[in-house]
């Protein structure tokens, strides 16, 4: 574990950092900086431990110091030897595990519902060997700080965002936050059951970054909506286009896919955390925001922005994330336990979620939501051709088979 003053230590480096040129590859530098600082601690705790093994045995040794040096530092040496391996070891079979999982959202979301199927699977398949205690509505921070928190070993799981997974390091599975590439809830879960989502979820440990991504976890398509005053600006319009994005405050998660994707619509993005979109909204800091229908309803922006635009612009690529080093201290029998337990939380999750959002979208009327359909939707996917631009070849090739719907 990393302790606050090694945290403020990092924080205080990332900082200076952003100050300086390259900025696009400043996260992706800093990122894997994390796992020298843990070695570094883990080999200054070793040479401690053997130093002071060293003078214990200097200062009851024999006359025969030559003697007494060999014998300290043979003990340090093999004192050091079983700190490292006691860290790199799996767990024995027989051990208790307790896992902490954060959540940024509450009870009444798929991904939570999911969370729950996972820790009552993990503890029935290990005859209550592993549990997991589960944190709700960002107890543990919000999703930035728990990302890092996984990254860094204070936390063990957290249900992140794939398309916010490029930001640390792991560009491939990121692509399919990418816009309007999927059409529906069925296609994405095609994708997340077949060899290529298991490809993508395999290259975020090959990204060696700090993370496990056990499973998939599908969230839906995400949509727009926007307050009353900037409802009334444009002059109330009974459907949406996309000229009417230009020049919005937007708030978006703290992603530079989802920044670039909202640039390329012509709004003007704007990274908000997540526990801070409710008042930003009631105070007009924006115009409006995006994120799939039950959250809305959840988080009850509906009484901030009651306007609800459904352009499914992205969908919500939710990602089982685990903390590599802990996933590497449990045996190989204790990982296929968690990779059984993170397939039937994607199935409970999707099966919820399915039936969830069409609940959700017919109560607009008894919420008071208006839906404002969009007129244009094509121009908005034209519009996104830049943002696909951007990528190297490879990513054009994993982006051309999650265009074409052959994901074996």
């Amino acid at each position: 574990k990393v302790n606050a003053q090694d945290y403020a230590l990092l924080q205080k480096r990332f900082r200076k950092m952003r100050g300086g040129a390259g900025a696009d590859k400043k996260l992706n530098y800093f990122k894997p900086n994390f796992r020298e600082v843990f070695t570094m601690r883990k080999h200054i705790l070793m040479t401690m431990t053997a130093a002071c093994m060293a003078m214990a045995l200097t200062a009851c040794g024999s006359s025969d110091s030559g003697s007494a040096d060999t014998t300290a530092a043979n003990a340090g040496g093999d004192a050091a030897a079983a700190t490292e391996a006691e860290a790199e070891a799996p767990a024995a079979s027989g051990d208790s595990i307790k896992l902490t999982w954060s959540e940024v959202n509450g009870e009444d979301y798929g991904a939570t519902v999911g969370a729950k199927a996972f820790a009552s699977k993990i503890e029935e398949l290990s005859g209550g060997q592993i549990t997991v205690e589960l944190y709700l509505n960002g107890t543990l921070g919000d999703e930035k700080q728990s990302m890092q928190g996984i990254q860094m070993g204070t936390l063990d799981i957290f249900r992140g965002n794939a398309s916010s997974l490029s930001n640390y390091g792991a560009e491939k599975i990121s692509l399919t936050g990418l816009p309007f590439l999927f059409k529906d809830m069925d296609q994405f879960e095609a994708m997340a059951q077949s060899s290529l989502g298991q490809e993508l979820l395999d290259s975020v440990d090959e990204a060696d970054c700090g993370y496990v991504a056990l499973g998939w976890l599908t969230e839906g398509p995400r949509h727009m909506f926007i307050t009353q005053p900037t409802y009334e600006k444009l002059g109330k319009p009974t459907e949406f286009t996309l000229d009417m994005m230009s020049g919005l405050k937007m708030r978006v998660p703290e992603t530079d896919l989802m920044v670039n994707t909202m640039k390329a619509l012509k709004a003007s993005a704007t990274p908000i955390a997540y526990s801070e979109l409710y008042t930003s909204l009631q105070s007009n800091v924006v115009d409006g925001a995006e994120n799939d229908v039950i959250n809305y309803m959840a988080n009850s922006y509906n009484e901030v922005a009651p306007y609800f635009i459904p352009d499914a612009h992205t969908f919500g690529c939710g990602v089982i994330l685990m903390n590599k080093d802990k996933w590497n201290s449990l045996s190989e029998e204790q990982q296929g336990w968690m990779k059984e337990a993170a397939a039937e939380a994607g199935k409970v999750c999707y099966e919820y979620n399915q039936t969830k959002i069409q609940e959700t979208f017919d109560s607009f009327e008894e919420k008071g939501v208006t839906r404002l359909d969009v007129a244009d939707l094509d121009k908005w996917s034209e519009a996104c051709a830049d943002v696909y631009a951007t990528y190297d070849e490879e990513s054009q090739a994993i982006i051309e088979r999650l265009r074409s719907g052959q994901y074996e």
